[in-house]
C-alpha cells in the first residue's frame, strides 16, 4: 500500500524463552535516558549500573514543589461574556487575549520533583571483563554482573535490584564469586537541602525539604511549607565490617551485602502535608526487620508476576537474533529492519511500566510515570489531561491490568471538589470540571495561557475512564460509586450558560480549543487573523465527541442503576441538541465547526478523531461517511513519533489497516525510543510506551460497539503468532493463535455470563454464555 515501509526483517535464530524478555547491555548507562527503571507504583528509581560508581536516581511519587492550593481566578467569570461575543465576532486574537485574564492563579502548576540519588562508590580496580546490564521484565529485577582479574585468580560481582511493592522498598543485593571481596562506600545525595546522618552504624538517613518553585521569575503563592520528605538505607552485611565515615556508610570485605531502601514524604492527601517523613521511614524499615534477602525476593516475585503473566504475547520474537543488546536492536529498526522481537518486548514494556508505575492507593502516572531526574522537568511532568494522561491508562483494562487502573480512577473522584469550585468561580455552574491539566494539588483552573489552557472538557474525558472500567469489569457496585462522578461531569454541562447555541442553533462549548492546535482561522470578513498560535474557538469537534459519550455513559449509568428518570431526560435532551461532526472540503472531518483544516499541515494533535479512538462513535457501520472522512484526515495529518505516532497507531487499527498502524509502531515511534526503550524522541514522555502497548491490543483485539472482532488490524509483518490473556468489554478474557495470517484457534472465557457476539473477518457468531462459560471459535 502506498505510504508504507516494508522492512526486513532480523536474522531468525532461535531465542531462548528465559532471555525474550530481558532488555540488555553490554556498558553502564553514561546517562539517564540509559538508565533502567524499576518502581513499586510509589517508589521510583533508574539503575544505570556502573562498576567504580553505581547509581540509582530515585523518586518518591508525592514529591512535588508547592503546596495545597486552589489556582481559580475569582476575576475569571467576569471576562466570559465579552470572550463569546468576540469569539462569534470572529476577533479571535482579542478573544485570546481577553480569556488570558480568565487564566488560574498562578498560571503556571506546580512540577514533580526528583528525590535524589542513592551512590555506591566502589574501589578503583582492574579492568572488567564479560560486563552485562540487565532488565528482566518478567521479573521485574535489574541485574549488573562483570569480572575483574585474570581468569584463573579473577572475581564475578553481581547486583540485583528490585522495587517491592508488598514490603514498600527498593533492594540491592551485591554478590561475589569470593569471600571478602566487597568494598564500597554508600552516600544519598540530592538536588534539594538535605542532611545525611548515620545511625547505629548502618542506616543512612537522609532528610530535606523542597523549597519554593521559580521559574521565569515566578513564585507559587501557596500556603505554608514546601513538602518534606526522608530516605534512609539500611547495610545488611554478610562478613567484612560496615562504619560511619561521616555523611556516608563504609562496607569493607564483606561476602555479600542487602541494601534496603525506603523513602517518604510529608503528603497526606492534596489538601494536607502534615505528616512525618522520618516517622514514616523508620515505619517501613521496622517492617521489613528480620526478614532475609531471600524472603524479600520471594515476596517481590510473587507480588510482580502473577500481574505480568497475565499476558503473553509471540509475533515469532522466539525466532529473533538471541545475541543482539537491545540498544543493538534498536539501531537496526531504525536503519530499516522489522524486530518481532522487539515489538514484543515494547508490548510487555508498557505493562511493566504499569506494574511499576501505577498501583491501588499510589498517584496515577504522570507525564513521566513515576521516573523524573530533574528539578524543572519538561511540562512540569504533571499530568497533561488533553490526551497524555488518558493514553497512559488505554493499556489498564485492555492489557489485564484493571486494578492498577484506580490510581487515576481515584484522581478523577479527587477531582471533584477543587473542580466544582472551578465550576462555580470561573462559570458560575454547578457540577464540577477541570481544563487541561492538574497536578499533585488537583487543580482545575485553567493554565499555561489560553492557547493550551482554555478547554473545558479534561473532567469530561476522565469520566471516560470511569466508564470504560465498568464496561470490562461489569462491577455494578463499582458502578454506583462511579455514576455520581459522571453525573456531576454532566452537570457542568448542563448549567444555564455553559453550552451555547451556534448560530445554527445547536449546543456548543464555548470558549473552548481543539487542544494544542492553532486553527490559523479566518474573520467573518474572510481575512486572515494573522497570528501564529491562536487556538481560541467555538464548539470544537472534539468538544462534542467527548459530552456525547459523557451523555451517553450516564444515560445508560442511570438505566442500569435504575435511578435519576428525569435527569436521565434532560441529558438525551441535552445530547440531541449537540453540534453534529461535519464532512469538509477536503472530505476530511472537520476538527472546527469552519472549515480551517489544512491537509498540508501533518500536526500532532488529532483530537478531532477522538470519535473514532478511544472513543467508538466513528465507525463503519453506524456512520460510514464520517468513518471515511476520519481516514482521510488520519492520512492527511502523516506520521508522527512519540505519542502522537502513539495515538495513530490504534487510530489505524480502528480503521482496520494493520499495516499503517505496523509502520507507525516500527517506523515512526519505535525510532523515538532511548536505549532504555522510554520514549524520548523530542524530551522524555512515557505517554508513548503505554500509547504503543495499548495499539499492539489494538490491532489484533477489539471490542467496542457490543462486538468481539478478532484480528481486525493483523499486519503483514506478523503471519504467525499467539496472543493470551488480552480483555475485552463485556467481561471475556481472550487467548488466539493465527498461521500465515489466518486465525487458527481462539478461546474466549466469560466473566461475568454476558451474550457473546464475536467476529472474526465476514464470519459473526453470536452465543449465550454463563459465568465461566469458555467459547472455541472451532466450536462456533
Amino acid at each position: 500500500m502506498a505510504g508504507v515501509i516494508f522492512s526486513q526483517t532480523l536474522p531468525v535464530q532461535a531465542a531462548s524463552g528465559e532471555d525474550a524478555m530481558k532488555l540488555w547491555y553490554e556498558q553502564p548507562a553514561t546517562e539517564w535516558t540509559k538508565a533502567l527503571p524499576i518502581g513499586n507504583g510509589r517508589l521510583g528509581a533508574m539503575v544505570y549500573g556502573g562498576v567504580q560508581l553505581e547509581q540509582l536516581q530515585l523518586n518518591e511519587e508525592t514529591l512535588w514543589s508547592g503546596g495545597p492550593h486552589c489556582y481559580d481566578n475569582p476575576e475569571a467569570y467576569s471576562h466570559l461574556s465579552n470572550v463569546r461575543k468576540l469569539l462569534r465576532a470572529g476577533e479571535y486574537i482579542q478573544a485570546e487575549d481577553e480569556a488570558q485574564k480568565m487564566m488560574g492563579i498562578p498560571v503556571k502548576q506546580m512540577a514533580y520533583q526528583p528525590l535524589g540519588d542513592m551512590l555506591l562508590m566502589f574501589p578503583q580496580g582492574e579492568k572488567t571483563s564479560g560486563y552485562r546490564r540487565e532488565l528482566d521484565l518478567a521479573t521485574a529485577v535489574s541485574t549488573v554482573s562483570y569480572s575483574i582479574g585474570s581468569s584463573f585468580g579473577g572475581v564475578n560481582f553481581t547486583r540485583k535490584t528490585f522495587a517491592s511493592n508488598p514490603d514498600n522498598a527498593i533492594v540491592m543485593r551485591l554478590e561475589s564469586s569470593r569471600k571478602g571481596q566487597l568494598s564500597f562506600d554508600l552516600l544519598l545525595t540530592s538536588p534539594h537541602d538535605v542532611t545525611s546522618t548515620v545511625l547505629a552504624g548502618d542506616k543512612l538517613l537522609m532528610t530535606g525539604q523542597v523549597g519554593p518553585r521559580k521559574e521565569r521569575g515566578l513564585i507559587g503563592p501557596w500556603e505554608g511549607e514546601g513538602m518534606k520528605f526522608a530516605a534512609q538505607v539500611k547495610v545488611v552485611a554478610e562478613g567484612g565490617t560496615v562504619t560511619e565515615q561521616g555523611d556516608k556508610i563504609s562496607v569493607r570485605d564483606a561476602n555479600a551485602v542487602t541494601l534496603v531502601y525506603v523513602a517518604a514524604t510529608s503528603f497526606v492527601d492534596w489538601q494536607d502535608i502534615s505528616a512525618d517523613p522520618i516517622e514514616r521511614v523508620n515505619a517501613q524499615l521496622a517492617d521489613v526487620e528480620g526478614k532475609s534477602y531471600d524472603e524479600l525476593y520471594q515476596r517481590h516475585i510473587e507480588d510482580y508476576a502473577p500481574l505480568f503473566d497475565r499476558v503473553s504475547l509471540d509475533l515469532g520474537g522466539a525466532n529473533a537474533e538471541p545475541d543482539l543488546p537491545t540498544d543493538e536492536r534498536l539501531k537496526l529498526v531504525a536503519e530499516g529492519a522489522s524486530d518481532p522481537l522487539l515489538a514484543e518486548q515494547i508490548f510487555q514494556y508498557g505493562r511493566y511500566l504499569m506494574i511499576a508505575g501505577s498501583r491501588p492507593g499510589s498517584q496515577p502516572l504522570n507525564l513521566q510515570g513515576i521516573w523524573n531526574g530533574t528539578v524543572n522537568p519538561p511540562w512540569c511532568s504533571k499530568y497533561t489531561i488533553n490526551i497524555n494522561i488518558q493514553m497512559n491508562y488505554w493499556v489498564a483494562e485492555v492489557c489485564n491490568l484493571s486494578e492498577l487502573h484506580e490510581p487515576l480512577l481515584r484522581m478523577v473522584e479527587e477531582l471533584q471538589a477543587p473542580g466544582a469550585l472551578t465550576a462555580k468561580t470561573h462559570y458560575n455552574a454547578d457540577g464540577w470540571m477541570t481544563h487541561h491539566n492538574t497536578d499533585l494539588w488537583r487543580g482545575t483552573a485553567p493554565v499555561d495561557g489560553a492557547q493550551w489552557g482554555m478547554w473545558p472538557s479534561g473532567g469530561a474525558w476522565l469520566c471516560q475512564h470511569l466508564w470504560e472500567h465498568y464496561l470490562y469489569t461489569g462491577d455494578v457496585e463499582y458502578l454506583q460509586w462511579a455514576y455520581p462522578i459522571m453525573k456531576g461531569s454532566a452537570e457542568f454541562f448542563l448549567s444555564d450558560g455553559v453550552l451555547i447555541e451556534n448560530e445554527n442553533g445547536f449546543l456548543i462549548t464555548s470558549p473552548s480549543i481543539s487542544p494544542e492546535h492553532s486553527h490559523g482561522g479566518t474573520t467573518k470578513d474572510g481575512l486572515s487573523i494573522g497570528r501564529a498560535g491562536t487556538s481560541l474557538c467555538e464548539g470544537p469537534t472534539m468538544d462534542q465527541q467527548i459530552l456525547r459519550d459523557l451523555f451517553a455513559n450516564c444515560i445508560q449509568a442511570s438505566e442500569i442503576l435504575n435511578i435519576d428518570e428525569s435527569f436521565r431526560a434532560d441529558v438525551a435532551e441535552t445530547r440531541a441538541q449537540l453540534q453534529p461532526m461535519i464532512i469538509g472540503r477536503h472530505g476530511q472531518l472537520q476538527e472546527w465547526m469552519a472549515d480551517w483544516d489544512n491537509p498540508d499541515d501533518p500536526h500532532s494533535h488529532v483530537s478531532h478523531l477522538y470519535g473514532l479512538y478511544p472513543s467508538a462513535q466513528i465507525n463503519p457501520a453506524d456512520t460510514p461517511e464520517l468513518f471515511d472522512a476520519a481516514r482521510t484526515s488520519l492520512i492527511q495529518r502523516g506520521a508522527d513519533d512519540g505519542w502522537p505516532g502513539a495515538w495513530r497507531i490504534s487510530l489505524w487499527a480502528r480503521v482496520g489497516d494493520g499495516n499503517r498502524a505496523f509502520d507507525m509502531l516500527n517506523n515512526y515511534v519505535a525510532h523515538g525510543l532511548t536505549d532504555n526503550l522510554l520514549n524520548g524522541g523530542r524530551v522524555f514522555q512515557i505517554d508513548a510506551n503505554f500509547g504503543a502497548t495499548a495499539g499492539i491490543a489494538e490491532m489484533l483485539l477489539q471490542s467496542h460497539n457490543g462486538v468481539i472482532n478478532l484480528l481486525p488490524a493483523l499486519p503483514g509483518a506478523w503471519p504467525d503468532g499467539s496472543v493470551k490473556g488480552l480483555r475485552a468489554r463485556g467481561g471475556f478474557e481472550v487467548d488466539m493463535a493465527w498461521k500465515d495470517g489466518v486465525l487458527t484457534e481462539a478461546t474466549i472465557r466469560s466473566l461475568n455470563g454476558n451474550p457473546l457476539v464475536v467476529r472474526y473477518g465476514e464470519i459473526l457468531v453470536e452465543k449465550e454464555l454463563s459465568k465461566g462459560d469458555v467459547f472455541n471459535w472451532d466450536d462456533k
